[in-house]
């Protein structure tokens, strides 16, 4: 038997290739991870939260303020002669019922709360022709039948004849006017809006196997908290931790309530029922003010100067943020910049730097008074989130108001938006949870757990305030 050389061989050359096949190459590892979408973590929504409280309620309240000045909503049966009453029809929407048994008194029994009152003076459009404070009628209330409802009205000219409104229409009342020695008129009062948000329980696990658990990498990772080391468990866990807080961050902007009662009462009937947060975006569409652009002439300067218009009728702030989608973000720019160049400056003709030849991008306007910031809202434009592929968010933008208001109840001074969280009765301190788990210890599986939870919530206060920059 001939014998052989083990392991080797001649007429063979060293080289890297021989070496390979042995293993025996150390590799060169970078260290350094490279986070080429940065750090992941989306806080648009959180970091716009200015303020948190506690609760110990899954049903936080507050109240706000209604508008205390009245006006009318009515039509009439046709246009009355020269110096002759009309009766006027109050519309349902403008009719307030009611319930008595709010009260301890119980019942069934509503009662409607209508305007105006007999003495009121109002304000009336003429029904044709150019509105202006030469063609308003001023017509005095004479009588009011509640059970209609219905009041009547009579020109304080001789001469003027109160028009026709078919179609039920807004009416100013701007006084009123009592005769000497007459008694008073009936009451008046004015009402607070409660507004009511819940606690939503947010989950998440991390789960590795006890072996890769102290399994050493030849990178190193950084862990949620900072440290180092050369374990992947350290990524893992702070990825985990990532996702935890971005599932609330998308939440606390476009969650709703739950009210669907066939998802409520599995949930329920399983002995888990499920409460569900309202979030930012769902408040200003129901509650704040809407701004809607078509994608042919986008959101451009008469488009701003209306948002102005509606933010004053409606007491806006002063200041605000806009915080727009990226598409959107490049249509403000693009719209200032256009105007810039048609009069404000030419930059030639002055010794701008060359950041200011070429910088494109504004991060401020002002009309009439009102002044607007702009900063890119980065989660409309994430594409693992809101800035998927066919969705709107990068065209879109929240207007937020600067500043504080005032809770009415209380009278505490908040800011307008609110994060609300769980919290113990005794101490006050945050019930935020994060365990880690040998499930080897419970049920024998051979896994280590990192457990998340926290329950949270969103409050909004005068919604009145907001804006919201709508496609559609």
């Amino acid at each position: 038997m001939a014998i052989q050389y083990e392991g080797g061989g001649f007429v063979r050359r060293g080289d890297y290739n021989w070496v390979t096949t042995m293993d025996l190459h150390m590799p060169d590892i970078d260290s350094e991870i490279t986070e080429r979408y940065g750090n992941q973590m989306l806080t648009g929504m959180l970091s716009m939260c200015g303020a948190e409280k506690g609760t110990s309620a899954l049903e936080y309240d507050h109240y706000e303020e209604n508008r205390i000045y009245p006006k009318v909503k009515a039509t009439n049966g046709g246009a009355g002669t020269a110096g002759s009453p009309v009766t006027f029809t109050i519309d349902t929407s403008a009719v307030l019922s009611v319930p008595e048994n709010a009260s301890p008194y119980g019942g069934t029994v509503s009662t409607d709360v209508t305007v105006p009152r007999v003495n009121d003076l109002i304000l009336i459009k003429p029904a044709s022709g150019v509105v202006s404070s030469q063609t308003y009628i001023r017509a005095i209330v004479t009588a009011v039948d509640a059970s209609v409802p219905s009041f009547a009205a009579t020109p304080l000219d001789s001469t003027e004849s109160i028009p026709s409104i078919a179609a039920a229409d807004e009416i100013v009342i701007y006084g009123n006017a009592h005769g000497e020695g007459s008694g008073q008129p009936e009451g008046r009062q004015t009402r607070l809006e409660k507004y009511q948000n819940n606690l939503q329980i947010f989950k998440e696990t991390y789960e590795i196997t006890n072996t890769e658990k102290n399994m050493v990498t030849w990178t190193e990772f950084k862990g949620k908290d900072g440290q180092m080391g050369r374990l992947y468990q350290l990524k893992g866990e702070a990825d985990t931790y990532k996702v935890f807080k971005n599932a609330q961050e998308l939440n606390l902007l476009i969650g709703k309530k739950l009210s669907n009662n066939a998802v409520s009462n599995s949930f329920a009937t399983a002995g888990n029922p499920v409460a569900l947060t309202e979030g930012l975006i769902p408040s200003i569409l129901q509650r704040g003010n809407v701004s809607s652009y078509s994608a042919g002439t986008g959101w451009d300067k008469l488009k701003a100067e209306s948002l102005v218009k509606t933010l004053d009728k409606n007491k806006g702030s002063k200041e605000n943020m806009i915080c727009p989608g990226i598409e959107l973000s490049i249509q403000l720019d693009n719209t200032l910049a256009a105007y810039k160049t048609a009069g404000g400056i030419t930059y030639g003709n002055y010794e701008f730097s060359d950041d200011a030849r070429v910088n494109f991008a504004f991060d401020k306007f002002a009309i009439a008074g009102y002044s607007f910031g702009k900063k890119i809202f980065e989660t409309f434009n994430d594409l693992q989130s809101f800035g998927a592929d066919g969705y709107g968010f990068v065209n879109e933008g929240i207007v937020i108001p600067m500043g504080e208001t005032r809770d009415s109840k209380s009278g505490e001074k908040t800011p307008f938006l609110r994060l609300r969280y769980l919290a113990n009765p005794e101490t006050g301190e945050r019930d935020r949870r994060s365990e880690v788990v040998d499930n080897f210890a419970i049920t024998g599986k051979d896994t280590w757990s990192v457990r998340y939870k926290e329950s949270l919530g969103l409050e909004t206060f005068a919604m009145n305030k907001f804006a919201y920059i709508l496609q559609g």
